[in-house]
């Protein structure tokens, strides 16, 4: 991981490499839930009781039917984000060298001041050198100072992008009530650390668009081993 120590801090801090890996799981769990097989009433079983567990598996299933989906969607989002990563890093570090080119520059022009200064102290002739090396030690801060605001500007951009990520991430549950999140440290732990819209991924990908219920043991494994790619 790049140290950005001409910049002095991180444009872009991201992983393309754990996105992309998050992206991949999302893609398996919506494959894996996508064979789950649908309910069905238990053969030999009738009354009231049957009756209201066949609805309370019909009730998971709407929820859980969604998840593929959702999961696909949240797959296509951050292949595009590793993607724009990708980009991001390559700018910030090639920001970064030049902030590290435009550093020495500065150190030199300033020793160069230093000595066209105290040449001049004695040599009055030599002062034209002086106010020549102020000029150039002016002009190498100058173009240091560009590169740390193309810097701060490509930070702004990698922000705002990463706060578009994460709303689409959002906006792939919608706004109803979330049942208790699945294990799915896995991935969570992943991702909590490279972005905003990390931090969104472990909670949208187990949002399900109806009524929270409780499904039946069977429902809950067969879900919780789509995500955890057991």
């Amino acid at each position: 991981m790049a140290e950005f120590r001409g910049l002095g801090f991180d444009p872009a801090p991201g992983s393309p490499d754990a996105v992309a890996e998050a992206a991949r799981r999302c893609s398996a769990a919506a494959a894996r839930l996508g064979d789950v097989p649908a309910p069905s009433d238990l053969p030999g079983w009738a009354g009231p009781a049957a009756q209201a567990l066949a609805e309370r598996a019909r009730q998971s299933a709407a929820g859980v039917a969604e998840l593929p989906r959702s999961l696909r969607e949240a797959a296509a989002v951050l292949e595009h984000w590793a993607g724009t990563l990708v980009a991001h890093r390559r700018q910030a570090e090639d920001l970064d060298r030049r902030a590290r080119t435009a550093q020495r520059a500065v150190v030199d022009a300033e020793d160069a001041v230093e000595q066209a200064e105290t040449t001049a102290q004695f040599s009055p002739a030599a002062a034209p050198e002086a106010a020549a090396a102020r000029a150039r030690l002016a002009a190498r801060q100058d173009e240091l100072d560009r590169v740390r605001r193309a810097a701060r500007d490509l930070e702004r951009a990698h922000t705002a992008e990463a706060a578009r990520v994460a709303g689409r991430l959002r906006a792939l549950g919608g706004n109803e009530p979330m049942p208790s999140p699945p294990p799915f440290r896995q991935l969570t732990t992943a991702l909590e650390n490279f972005s905003a819209a990390g931090r969104e991924l472990g909670v949208t990908v187990a949002r399900t668009p109806v009524t929270p219920v409780t499904p039946p043991s069977g429902a809950v494994g067969a879900f919780t081993a789509a995500l955890g790619g057991r």
